[in-house]
């Protein structure tokens, strides 16, 4: 295809290409807000929304409330041509109905657990003693015996054994049924369908369900004769580990995937969603047993993506593999969450690149709050919604990876290798909660194949044994699984190997590469031996495409089809720098800008920044690029000239329980959790304070409550509606300030409904129930804002005159700074065709008037602006943006480290408070840095 019909295709309206968020339904609901937030999105350049309910949701879930608002959203989503996914559950794991289903005992989870006795324990679920076979299992005391091995059936008061189909049909009943009953015209319509989020087996323990024990029970075996090997890293146990798992693994796949899928399909709308742990082999364990199989019953498939680094493609690349031999042409993930506030756009795009570029092709950004009120500041962020400082250029960051899926969805992946998925050697040493040394060692081997092939250039595909099994035949030299070919496949370091791909791999004959022989078939020592008749270097030196990076942080992949033939390389470092050197493919291949879809000439030497990705198509009027830049430091030419408002934390309370003498101050976590430990209901009085040196304009922001009084000095305050969040308030504190200390004192009616402390501190109620729980009245933070600067003790001053253009602004009286400033200068005219800003510091997103032109730096700190320039001297005004992190936090977890995965906990140490004290908190502040240090403009120079 021409480029200019790629503009065309890629300038289209290409809905089903576009983000459709997380938005998370975590507060009191409000049918008109609901309806803003919609066309909010609709403005971003977002496609849909998957309506979840989440952590922090004080309409009943699933009531007529609920559904009324589900009506309201899909009435808006049906005017403004959007897709509306419904979440299947309230909070996650998909399959307990946010906890009615667990009012039925026999649909609730079981799960192992094991200790050595002396004496025979009758209350065991099975005892055995050791015999020369292993362990034998006993159903009386033995004559001799001193150690009784014993296995213990657990139930678990907070999950759903979802390998049980009667309990699937119930959450389809409850669920499924429920919105179907309502909106049956909306179906398929403008009701896309539903997302499933990480559905699992007990995964807090060894788990276990009846389901399995029937399927042993069908093969003339008793389940319980083997338990024991689910506790003892011992070689005896492969064959009972792998016929367990693998027992499982079908389970889960057959009784909720298949039938939640095969519901969808009856009824006109799709499943999407993810399993769980999908980025490491050994994790999947803790899930389902392997999430490949998975994506056989998903309209369209997904992953998630957790935290800023992309170490591994392992999860995009099993589904992108699933995807291409299956033929699913949209495939999912649920990407950027716990990245913490501080996460760039930038450093956004490094890791959908990462993803896009090995076969996802739509995002669902991970998350849109309602509201940022209460829990809703700590749940997992980056946020994507108006609170953030960068909503206004959220529609280019979506419009660039809507453009990117249209082009990765419409192409196919090119592949110079599968190779065999190892998951069901895991099987062989996995046991829950042991050191599984060996799991480790095989994984780290697995690890060191993939960067092998990587820095190498060469592109593969997985192969998953269940898939295979289904859909894979032999043709001519060739194994065929589904739509895709594979004529040169590698079989990594495993041990173990079903008899089904054993017995297809005998008859193969086309290029295969064994690195190691088998000892188990199924688990069963046996002897089973492939042989080679190609080496991993002659793959590699076969690779379709010269690529070779060094360092291993470059990355290559390669798609094609009517939209053009394109490469994609990424850095996976986000702190490094890499450089990948290619033979012949500046010669074919030209960069492309998906923002502008233009295209530059390339060289043979790619020099790529942390975190960079770039896109290459095939074009016959593509050179090899032979000019240079000269680099020239400008930062002398501007200085800061505006700052937005200034913020200051509050963080610490005394508080007083029905009137009694107030307490000495402490941490908000640390009140709260004390409050929530001793179920506390009553009258709660609070304190807050600071210091000020010189009087200024300030307003206070708190967030919405049912204040019985809140006075600044004994004054009243009178609150407003504030524009940063629809459940926060705003009061103008001016005229109550005094010099000196300040005392901001609130009082509220405090309790909290039945089954919160439990869910918070018992040692049995796992996340499932976290993560759909709510606070009935809660203490938080509250905020100063204004026209002042924060000294070195904490006090406040006036605000005399503008900081320094540098990116330590957070030690220099702007701790929690919020906001945005304007810095400016001049530039003369520069003297080749292209003139590169590049802004180097720390910050999300900034505007730059080039003479009162604008240019957005929004995915990248670089940008040309040299047709903007003109003969005469050049005013270049920036406005520099900053994160939410600073305000928000987490400020006082230790180490003091910035955190690049950010979790609740991080926030409140939930659970670690022991008698006032966490042994995770510190008091210094912890804040990151923000600003511009240098300003550098780069001016091609033609050789």
């Amino acid at each position: 295809m021409a480029l200019e019909e790629l503009k065309k295709a890629l300038g289209g309206n290409l809905k089903d290409n576009k983000s459709i968020p997380f938005w998370s339904w975590n507060n009191a609901l409000d049918e008109g807000e609901l309806v803003k937030q919609i066309e909010d999105m609709h403005a971003a350049g977002i496609g849909g929304f998957i309506m979840h309910a989440r952590t922090g949701l004080k309409d009943e879930y699933l009531s007529e409330k609920w559904f009324s608002c589900i009506e309201a959203c899909l009435k808006k989503a049906k005017e403004l041509d959007m897709n509306a996914w419904a979440y299947d559950e309230n909070g996650w794991p998909s399959g307990f109905v946010g906890g009615k289903l667990l009012e039925n005992m026999d649909f609730r989870a079981r799960f192992l657990t094991y200790k050595q006795t002396e004496s025979y324990d009758e209350s065991a679920f099975a005892v055995y003693v050791q015999s020369e076979r292993g362990y034998e299992r006993v159903c009386a005391p033995q004559e001799g015996a001193c150690a009784y091995e014993c296995v213990y059936l657990n139930i678990s008061p907070a999950n759903t054994d979802i390998l049980k189909p009667e309990v699937v049909d119930a959450f389809i009943r409850e669920t499924y049924d429920k919105y179907y009953e309502r909106f049956p015209e909306s179906f398929g319509k403008e009701l896309v369908g539903f997302f499933t989020d990480e559905p699992q087996y007990y995964r807090a323990a060894t788990p276990y369900s009846d389901e399995a024990a029937k399927v042993f029970a069908s093969r003339g075996k008793d389940i319980k004769d083997g338990l024991i090997w689910l506790f003892k890293e011992n070689e005896k146990g492969y064959a009972f580990r792998v016929e367990y798992y693998r027992t499982l693994n079908e389970l889960y796949v057959q009784n909720f995937y298949k039938k939640v899928y095969d519901w969808c399909e009856a009824h006109g709308c799709m499943l999407t969603g993810h399993s769980i742990e999908e980025a490491g082999i050994a994790a999947q364990m803790l899930g389902g047993a392997g999430c490949m199989p998975t994506y056989e019953y998903e309209h369209i498939p997904g992953i998630d993506h957790l935290c800023r680094d992309c170490s591994s493609e392992l999860a995009p690349k099993q589904l992108g593999s699933v995807g291409a031999q299956l033929g699913k042409k949209f495939l999912l993930t649920e990407t950027f969450a716990c990245g913490g506030y501080d996460t760039t756009p930038k450093e956004l795009k490094s890791i959908g690149d990462f993803q896009y570029f090995n076969g996802a092709n739509m995002t669902c950004q991970h998350l849109y709050p309602y509201s940022m009120s209460a829990q809703g500041k700590f749940d997992h962020p980056p946020f994507f919604s108006p609170q953030s400082n960068w909503f206004e250029e959220f529609k280019a960051f979506n419009d660039y990876f809507t453009r990117l899926g249209h082009l990765v969805s419409n192409t196919a992946d090119r592949y110079d290798v599968a190779i065999l998925h190892p998951l069901r050697n895991v099987y062989l040493n996995y046991v829950w909660g042991g050191k599984n040394e060996l799991v480790v060692a095989f994984e780290n081997d697995f690890k060191a194949l993939m960067s092998t092939l990587r820095k190498n250039g060469v592109t593969y595909q997985f192969i998953d044994e269940t898939l295979l099994k289904k859909y894979g035949r032999l043709e001519g030299d060739a194994l065929v699984l589904g739509n895709c070919k594979y004529d040169k496949i590698i079989i990594p370091k495993m041990e173990n190997i079903s008899a089904e791909t054993y017995e297809l791999f005998q008859a193969y004959t086309g290029k295969l590469c064994a690195l190691s022989s088998f000892s188990y078939i199924d688990g069963k020592p046996a002897t089973a031996y492939l042989p080679s008749n190609a080496t991993l270097e002659e793959f590699i030196d076969g690779a379709a495409v010269k690529f070779r990076c060094e360092d291993g942080n470059g990355s290559l992949s390669s798609r094609g089809g009517e939209l053009g033939d394109f490469l994609f390389i990424k850095n996976y470092s986000r702190v490094e720098g890499s450089k990948v050197c290619m033979q012949g493919v500046a010669e074919e291949y030209k960069l492309l800008d998906l923002d502008t879809l233009e295209t530059k000439n390339i060289s043979n030497e790619i020099h790529l920044d942390p975190a960079e990705g770039i896109i290459l198509i095939k074009d016959e009027s593509a050179q090899v690029d032979t000019g240079r830049f000269a680099e020239k430091d400008v930062t002398d030419k501007f200085r800061l000239t505006d700052i937005g408002e200034n913020y200051f934390l509050l963080d610490q309370v005394s508080i007083s329980r029905n009137g009694a003498p107030f307490s000495a101050y402490m941490p908000i976590p640390q009140a709260f959790e004390q409050l929530l430990r001793e179920d506390y209901k009553g009258k709660l009085s609070v304190k807050q304070r600071f210091c000020v040196q010189s009087l200024f304009n300030a307003r206070l922001m708190a967030e919405k409550a049912k204040y019985l009084a809140f006075t600044l000095n004994g004054k009243p305050l009178v609150f407003e509606q504030s524009d940063f969040d629809i459940n926060f308030v705003e009061a103008d504190i001016t005229a109550c300030l005094q010099t000196g200390e300040n005392e901001l004192c609130y009082s509220i009616d405090y309790y909290q409904h039945d089954g919160v402390s439990f869910a918070l501190f018992d040692p049995l109620a796992t996340e499932s129930l976290r993560n759909c729980l709510y606070f009935d009245t809660s203490i938080e933070n509250a905020y100063l804002k204004g026209d002042f600067t924060v000294n070195g003790d904490m006090s406040l001053s006036a605000r005399e005159s503008l900081p320094s253009m540098s990116s330590e602004l957070y030690k220099n009286g702007y701790p929690f700074f919020k906001g945005a400033f304007t810095i400016e200068g001049t530039l003369a005219k520069a003297t080749g065709k292209e003139a590169i800003l590049d802004l180097r510091g720390r910050f999300l997103v900034a505007n730059a008037f080039v003479n009162g032109k604008r240019v957005d730096f929004v995915t990248d700190t670089k940008k040309d602006i040299g047709a903007l320039l003109t003969e005469a001297e050049n005013k270049v005004v920036i406005k520099v943006k900053s994160s939410l992190r600073n305000l928000f936090g987490p400020h006082h977890f230790k180490p003091c480290a910035e955190l690049t995965a950010v979790a609740p906990y991080h926030f409140t140490l939930r659970g670690s408070w022991k008698d006032g004290v966490s042994p995770r908190y510190t008091e210094a502040y912890n804040c990151v840095p923000f600003g511009v240090d240098r300003i550098v403009l780069k001016e091609r120079e033609e050789i």
